[in-house]
């Protein structure tokens, strides 16, 4: 005869499995939940760390993100956009660490402590962009390119050739409240005399005068390697001048004419018999004829008997210096500025008289 369970063998098995399932539900459950929670902390994490690494990434290769502020009150002069530190790492003036950034990143609004990013809010309204100072043309600035730190009037060297250590420099063509960095051109020729292209072929542009720019430049780790470029198109040259491996650069005669106001000045069109000009004239007439009395002094001391046409110091090293700029007429010349304050053309083949005088472009929060 078969044998089947009692009922009481049954209920037996019944309240086992339930104690069972009493236990387990709540460990399997909380398995289940914890292994969601870590995967919404891992997806949290790596969001997190995506954006941090795109805050570094863009810091370091210097894309403009907009809305920087609150950096300790931007006191510590902290650089957080701009070009990419010759040390590698963000421009950093407090204990080599960003306190507090807020960014904003595609459309989002990050917060940035220099280790964690944690978004904050997906506008970007909140975020107002810093303010700095506006320079007028001709401020001058005692700055020592080779540490990339100021100094003082009196530990300044403005000899003709000076390269290294504290000089003088004037600030021209500020771009206003919004922009964060300044151009500088220094108050002497750091080489008296330079061919701008011994070749006369002025669509390769300014060879020899860039060779030399180099060379002055080299010792400049104080300022970072420039990424802009300059293009000439005028019809009898075309050149550019790539400074990507540059600290320096040459100034153009596009800008000298925006330093003096002289708004018919189009470096593409521009001849000499129509448009070179004095400085404090904009025109042909010559106005500064005693020493200091010219308002652009500060853009050719140094040169030879420059005190005869306004400026302040003259130096016999050399008579002006090169422009960037190729003069659009056919034959070999170039636009320069000469001793008498003038904004005149050189033939690119000179190698007397004609010299270099560097610009830099630095961070206002280095100031």
């Amino acid at each position: 005869m078969k044998k089947g369970f009692t009922l009481i063998e049954l209920l037996a098995v019944i309240v086992i499995l339930a104690v069972i399932a009493l236990i387990a539900v709540p460990s399997i459950m909380g398995i289940i939940t914890k292994a969601k929670r870590g995967a919404a902390e891992g997806s949290a994490h790596n969001y997190v760390k995506a954006v941090e690494t795109s805050v570094v990434t863009s810091q370091l290769n210097g894309e403009n993100l907009t809305g920087y502020y609150n950096v300790n009150n931007l006191e510590d002069k902290v650089l957080l956009k701009g070009t990419k530190p010759s040390s590698g790492n963000v421009t950093l003036a407090n204990n080599g660490k960003v306190e507090e950034a807020t960014l904003c990143i595609n459309g989002l609004e990050v917060k940035y402590d220099g280790t964690y990013a944690k978004v904050v809010s997906d506008n970007c309204s909140n975020i107002t962009n810093p303010t700095y100072t506006i320079y007028a043309n001709g401020t001058s600035i005692y700055f020592n390119p080779v540490t990339g730190l100021t100094c003082t009037a009196a530990e300044a060297v403005s000899t003709p050739g000076t390269k290294t250590g504290c000089m003088k420099w004037y600030t021209f063509n500020d771009g206003g409240a919004s922009t964060d960095t300044i151009n500088l051109i220094l108050d002497h020729n750091t080489t008296a005399d330079i061919a701008w292209n011994y070749s006369g072929n002025k669509s390769t542009g300014p060879i020899e005068v860039m060779t030399q720019l180099a060379s002055d430049t080299s010792s400049w780790a104080g300022i970072p390697t420039r990424t802009d470029s300059y293009t000439v198109n005028n019809a009898t040259a075309n050149y550019t001048i790539d400074y990507s491996t540059y600290k320096a650069r040459l100034i153009t005669a596009q800008e000298i004419a925006q330093i003096t106001g002289n708004l018919t000045f189009n470096e593409v069109t521009a001849t000499w018999e129509n448009d070179a000009y004095y400085l404090d004239s904009n025109t042909r007439t010559q106005m500064a004829t005693t020493i200091g009395a010219s308002n652009y002094d500060w853009l050719f001391d140094y040169t030879e008997e420059c005190t005869n046409y306004g400026c302040n110091i003259a130096d016999s090293s050399s008579i002006g210096y090169w422009t960037a700029t190729a003069v659009r007429q056919t034959y070999t010349a170039a636009w320069d500025i000469i001793r008498s304050g003038f904004l005149n053309i050189c033939d690119i083949r000179a190698t007397e008289d004609i010299g270099l005088r560097p610009v830099i472009t630095i961070p206002k929060s280095s100031l």
